[in-house]
């Protein structure tokens, strides 16, 4: 229980950091507003207060686990029963990995691939790296068709289900953030070089 309250403490300091950061940038911003809510300082200002709301709330409240908490178990007893869910997982663990192969057999492999399912190892690998693609297609493609690309192969990399209901749910995520950012607080997004040469030919 003492290493979860640490790290959760740990985790609530970085992101307070995190937070005064951003609110520190758009304080920097600020003077090029538009109106209260609109102007490029928006977007980090919201951010940076969540960051900072919920760092505080880590560090001065950092819990124990949900399960063991819904048991009802007291401080020492949550002790022990981490420390005792801990070794079992180990010893499961190294059991299992002695004993099991765990390659998937190639009867598993063809499945997944008629059935659509495709395998990212490491998943939270990829997802830095998407994000990353994505500041490099947004000037490129623009903000509506890089952002619905990205949020497609983002729900499917997360395993939301298969491309037509991650297409769906793409489909809504950019239309809601257009509606918020670039209709209601007039946020300037690239329209795209892609389509302004094709415009111009």
């Amino acid at each position: 229980m003492r290493m979860k309250s640490a790290a959760d403490r740990s985790a609530g300091v970085l992101a307070v950091l995190a937070g005064c950061l951003s609110l520190r940038e758009a304080y920097r911003l600020y003077p090029y507003h538009v109106s209260l809510l609109g102007g490029d300082h928006t977007f980090p200002a919201f951010i940076g207060a969540g960051l900072a709301l919920a760092g505080v709330w880590l560090v001065l409240f950092p819990g124990p686990s949900a399960k063991l908490s819904a048991a009802g178990l007291t401080t020492p007893e949550l002790a022990d029963a981490e420390t005792s869910i801990a070794e079992s997982s180990i010893e499961k663990f190294i059991v299992d990995e002695s004993v099991v192969d765990r390659s998937p057999s190639p009867d598993t492999q063809w499945a997944d691939r008629k059935s659509g399912r495709i395998q990212f190892l490491p998943r939270q690998g990829l997802i830095p790296l998407l994000l990353l693609i994505y500041t490099f297609i947004l000037p490129w493609a623009g903000y509506l068709v890089g952002t619905f690309i990205i949020a497609l192969l983002l729900f499917r990399l997360l395993g939301i289900g298969r491309w037509w209901r991650c297409a769906v749910y793409a489909l809504l995520l950019t239309a809601g953030l257009y509606l918020i950012f670039i209709e209601w607080l007039h946020t300037p997004f690239s329209a795209g070089t892609l389509w302004l040469h094709q415009g111009g030919d």
